[in-house]
């Protein structure tokens, strides 16, 4: 056989539509590896290795075992696999050149390469007898064709292929046991990457997309040029746009220093209101330039945020300063596959390979600019999943922007720094960390991680880039942290007492409460009372699509001067632009009652100088706090102890408050799971038992037990988006003809803890993981109010 083949596409009656060749497949994969490689200090090694590994990573596909496959669809398992015996002889070749470390990676990346990572320790079976007959039958195999395939590959073979798996256990263990190094996780990671992301762009005939310069001025261009001169010092600013300029050309000034491209991490502390989202991009763009001119280089923009809701605010804010020309890719939950411009990829006709493609350019991120969630982020920073890992290797020498950095879980925060560490450090990658509160993310690292690791210099770890931040809070006195903590909320009745006592008519008020339970009979009581204020209800109970009409009924309301009063969960604690007159928040960590804070007085007027914000806590029947059953044990006596015998606390002391927070937390059995994470990253332990912690028990977000997702037909649209989710299920339309609907569909889909729906018999189900209340069944289980209808008295809280 003169031609070796990689791939064959077919049309639906199976008729060959286009072949590609070994040949060519590893010619074009080479070359997007070329393009897509960061120039760091490991350049020529790494590229040498990375190039090995993307040309012996298919050489099983070279026996006549594969090529029937393909073919003629013969199977002949498992000869026809072709993953093994190229893992190792890319050992083979690289250990030949002293590259034992390396090669031993590599190996564990081309063996894994359509799969999943695994426990490296599990990669090598040599006592399999299957392996070994396969290897055997595939090496006698290629003996006829090593000169065609070394012509091909433009390679040399030193040595014969093996014909059996080499024994590779004892110095696997000595390197990840005895000898752990977080960088081989990151070289792993990162070599693992570009060679399935070129492999899966190649196979779908994906382009590449190069990246062009964006305008450092772009910002500039859009709110205008600050005026140095005219702006003056800090004690004379009065004015939240002044402050505003002042904070971005503070931070914007950092730029000018010599010694910019040398620092890694910086962190952006400002009160919130005060413009973060504008002023990061404006210092990342013109961070870029100088890689631009420096570098020769166009760095990737990632900007990751917590919240789909305030994803979709920074998108828009995003589209709006940059020209159109910029490659702006959203990747998150609600995700458009098709994007822009894109009339005819709707049409029924729409080619399924085109579709492939633009999921393929979503997937590994194409483009200029990348809007993303922080699960996409942290669960491909640390993760071993395939689909995910496509795009790590986009960090490398990328300018990262983490935005309201406080939402993250305090049991992984050091696990989070000490990742965002090396990542810096081994791949280049410029992070700014974006906060009002400034969680000790940094700080919680090396204390928990990093000093162990022999990380010596503390303070130079993060560099921030408003200098003055503190001067900058003191400006402010918009509100007040009010505790009421003393006589602890037995029931709703409680805090309508406190609630008559702080709260008049003329006041608008938010409420936030720990669980939707909780919040749904606060918002029951003050319904009861019968006040003339509009009165809202907001939290995950409702579906997604009906809560941004409520965020602007309430908006407008509170810009007509009508006092509404809203009863919420933490859902409107990060990213929701209201202006309320006081608030109350049931007692929960500390950043997030400074966040809180945030939707109080939040335009700064004067008139409402120290708007307060009071802290209650509410418990059930049994003493206990919602506070201790949503977040952790530390987390609540923590924050009860930093402000339950502080009378007040101003709104220029809160950096101080959330400082004391976290110095306070001394318990390190709270940080268990980040220092295991950690562990099995440096042993690179990628799944297993996850009472062992392997990286693949890593969720940004903490899997909620117990909980059911629920279809609400709220609508027509809802109906529609039902109707063919059905049919894709029925595999009666192909999913791209599914994708203009998915959002519709995911926006009426809410999370039920499973106690409700037994308790009220919800029997029918779209699949096996979707409940289904349909247009007939409406009222009887869905409240346009307040959302799932939940009747029951009992003690049973879940957070959602």
């Amino acid at each position: 056989m003169n031609e070796f083949l990689s791939h064959i596409e077919r049309d639906k009656d199976k008729r060959i539509l286009r072949k590609k060749f070994i040949k060519t497949h590893i010619s074009n994969i080479l070359n997007i590896i070329s393009k897509s490689f960061y120039n760091s200090e490991y350049t020529e090694k790494l590229f040498n290795v990375i190039s090995a590994i993307a040309k012996f990573h298919d050489l099983g596909k070279y026996t006549n075992y594969f090529q029937d496959y393909l073919i003629n669809g013969i199977s002949r398992q498992p000869y026809h696999y072709h993953s093994l015996i190229g893992a190792n002889t890319v050992y083979q070749i690289l250990s030949n050149d002293n590259e034992t470390s390396l090669s031993l990676l590599s190996y564990f990346i081309v063996y894994h390469h359509h799969s999943n990572l695994n426990n490296i320790l599990n990669c090598y079976d040599t006592n399999s007898n299957s392996h070994k007959i396969q290897m055997n039958s595939q090496a006698k195999d290629l003996i006829s064709k090593l000169r065609n395939i070394e012509k091909e590959l433009e390679i040399q073979f030193t040595s014969e292929i093996p014909k059996q798996p080499i024994d590779l256990f004892d110095e696997t263990e000595n390197i990840v046991l005895y000898n752990p190094n977080i960088q081989n996780y990151f070289l792993t990671n990162y070599l693992f990457s570009l060679l399935i992301e070129a492999d899966k762009l190649d196979a779908s005939d994906t382009p590449i997309y190069y990246r062009e310069p964006i305008s450092a001025n772009a910002v500039d261009k859009f709110i205008g040029h600050i005026d140095k001169s005219k702006l003056g010092k800090i004690e004379t600013l009065k004015k939240q746009n002044d402050l505003r300029n002042y904070v971005r050309l503070n931070v914007v000034n950092q730029i000018e220093n010599k010694e910019i491209l040398n620092q890694k991490i910086f962190t952006l502390t400002a009160p919130t209101g005060i413009g973060k989202t504008l002023t990061s991009l404006d210092f990342a763009l013109k961070l870029k330039k100088i890689i631009r001119e420096k570098e020769n280089r166009e760095a990737q923009i990632i900007y990751a945020l917590p919240f789909i809701n305030i994803i979709e605010q920074g998108l828009d804010v995003y589209k709006k300063v940059l020209p159109n020309e910029v490659n702006i890719l959203a990747h998150y939950q609600y995700a458009d596959v098709f994007g822009k411009d894109t009339k005819d990829e709707k049409k029924e006709n729409y080619d399924e390979k085109k579709y492939n493609q633009k999921l393929m350019t979503l997937d590994t991120w194409q483009s200029d600019i990348v809007i993303t969630s922080f699960v996409q982020f942290f669960e491909t920073l640390i993760g071993n999943r395939n689909k995910l890992l496509k795009k790590f290797n986009h960090y490398a020498g990328s300018i990262i922007i983490l935005d309201e950095v406080q939402t993250i879980r305090l049991e992984l925060m050091p696990l989070i720094g000490a990742a965002l560490y090396y990542l810096a450090e081994f791949l280049g990658s410029k992070i700014i960390l974006m906060t009002a509160t400034k969680p000790k993310i940094f700080e919680l690292a090396f204390e928990e991680i990093l000093k162990n690791e022999r990380v010596t210099e503390k303070h130079k770890i993060s560099k921030e880039l408003l200098n003055n931040h503190n001067e900058v809070f003191k400006k402010f006195s918009r509100t007040r942290i009010i505790p009421l903590l003393e006589n602890p909320l037995n029931n709703e009745d409680d805090f309508l007492e406190i609630f008559n006592k702080k709260w008049n008519k003329k006041k608008s008020c938010l409420i936030v409460c720990n669980t939707v339970k909780r919040s749904i009979s606060v918002y029951n009581k003050i319904k009861e009372q019968n006040f003339n204020n509009p009165i809202y209800y907001l939290s995950t109970n409702i579906v997604p699509s009906k809560r941004l009409s409520i965020i602007e009924s309430i908006k407008s309301d509170l810009k007509s001067d009508k006092k509404p009063i809203l009863i919420s969960t933490q859902v409107v604690e990060a990213g929701v632009d209201l202006d309320f007159d006081i608030g109350f928040r049931d007692l929960g960590p500390i950043d997030s009652i400074v966040q809180v804070a945030g939707r109080i007085n939040r335009e700064n007027d004067i008139k409402r100088k120290n708007s307060p914000l009071y802290v209650i806590e509410f418990v059930n029947k049994k003493s206990e706090s919602d506070c201790s059953k949503v977040y952790d044990t530390i987390t609540y006596s923590q924050s009860k102890k930093a402000i339950k015998s502080l009378e007040f606390i101003n709104e220029s002391d809160y950096l101080k408050l959330v400082d004391d927070y976290f110095g306070e937390i001394s318990e390190r059995s709270a940080f268990e799971k980040s220092r295991e994470i950690f562990k099995s990253m440096k042993t690179l332990k990628y799944d297993g038992d996850n009472e062992e912690y392997p990286v693949s028990s890593f969720k940004i977000i903490e899997e909620q037990r117990n909980v059911i997702s629920v279809f609400i037909e709220i609508d027509d649209i809802a109906t529609k988006a039902k109707n063919k989710f059905l049919k894709l299920i029925k595999k009666e339309i192909e999913r791209k003809d599914f994708e203009i609907y998915k959002k519709d569909f995911h926006q009426r889909i809410i999370t039920v803890p499973k106690f409700y729906i037994e308790q009220q018999g919800l029997s029918e189900m779209l699949t096996d993981n979707i409940y289904y209340v349909c247009k007939e069944l409406f009222d009887n289980y869905y409240d346009n109010k307040t959302g799932f209808k939940r009747f029951s008295d009992d003690e049973k809280t879940v957070m959602l």
